[in-house]
């Protein structure tokens, strides 16, 4: 419902074809031969690809010009292939299977290249698909956040996607979003008012989005248009934002506000609490709401997330000194924020 997905084509997977094995290829030349396709996929290119195709490949895609439009129109939606995660070789059905899981640029979840080798080595099947949804497997699981992150809004609001499985956070699978939050205002346990077709129409959108920390503000963008609840952007999965470098090896990145409300700009110093701009709907998204995560580095298509967990606040109506919220959970901060400062106060 919140995140950034965009949906996955197939290219194809032709049945394979066993008329020419005059010269069987096993394990390791198959996958030496698979290892030299992906960058073509990566890049749209799909004269190279074609050229190794066997008849039955060929028959399935009926011409090379069909063929690139269909690579051209996936390369659209995906992307460049970021990171390959892993990869296997196997022996199904008389062919070898080449199966990388590949993180691409457009898409946050990874996604499975499959490529199918003839015996005669020739290309047999060509495919991405959605990959098996499975939480991301972190480096960071233990890591212990070194900020002091405030809950970046005032008042209380509820946790739609948070939390360290798939079943609390569907982020989860993803690198970066491994530990992002989605977060938005309930009131008679609906974000909206009316029939939810107007922006201003949810209880959320408009409401200000406050600095979890002090930091320097790396990146930002605040151009883009408020999508129409239900529809998304998957080309701008961020949409309007910013990325605050806290300075420790620690980024926070928020996104989907709304466009020209940004108050600060690249290369501003904020502090905690400061108002950074209003919750919007912008970007890959289907409703208004906040999404917040952390991560070790500026640039969402390389860093890894990192748990954040925020200091003072209240969980369920229960003042607490930190925690990491989790779905379904409502929260709000133990603070009030008066023109950047902060003052202390009980629930």
């Amino acid at each position: 419902m919140r995140s950034f997905v965009c949906a996955l084509a197939l290219l194809a997977l032709a049945a394979p074809s066993f008329a020419r094995a005059a010269a069987p290829i096993d394990s390791t030349a198959a996958l030496t031969r698979a290892r030299e396709l992906p960058p073509y996929v990566s890049r749209g290119e799909s004269g190279p690809l074609w050229r190794v195709f066997d008849d039955s490949m060929r028959g399935a895609m009926g011409d090379s010009m069909r063929f690139d439009a269909m690579l051209t129109g996936i390369h659209a939606e995906v992307g460049a292939i970021v990171e390959t995660l892993s990869e296997t070789v196997s022996r199904e059905h008389g062919v070898w299977v080449y199966r990388a899981s590949c993180q691409f640029a457009k898409v946050p979840d990874p996604a499975l290249l499959l490529i199918a080798f003839a015996p005669d080595g020739r290309v047999a099947g060509l495919a991405v698909r959605p990959g098996e949804r499975k939480e991301y497997a972190s480096t960071k699981l233990d890591y212990q956040t070194k900020t002091r992150l405030e809950l970046p809004f005032k008042g209380e609001w509820f946790v739609f996607w948070g939390g360290r499985t798939l079943d609390q956070n569907q982020h989860a699978a993803t690198k970066a979003q491994r530990f992002a939050y989605d977060i938005v205002i309930l009131k008679d346990r609906s974000t909206h008012a009316g029939d939810g077709t107007k922006l201003s129409d949810y209880y959320c959108y408009g409401a200000e989005i406050l600095a979890p920390a002090s930091g320097t503000i790396v990146w930002s963008c605040d151009s883009l248009p408020d999508q129409t609840p239900g529809k998304q952007d998957p080309s701008q999965p961020v949409g309007n934002g910013v990325v605050i470098d806290h300075g420790n090896g620690e980024f926070s990145l928020i996104a989907h506000l709304q466009p020209r409300s940004q108050r600060f700009r690249v290369g501003d110093r904020v502090e905690t609490g400061v108002v950074l701009g209003l919750c919007g709907n912008s970007g890959n998204t289907t409703e208004p709401h906040l999404h917040y995560h952390l991560q070790d580095g500026p640039d969402i298509t390389t860093a890894e997330g990192l748990p954040a967990r925020f200091v003072h606040l209240c969980v369920d109506g229960v003042k607490v000194d930190g925690a990491e919220p989790v779905r379904g959970q409502t929260i709000q901060p133990c603070f009030d924020y008066d023109a950047g400062h902060i003052k202390k106060r009980d629930p």
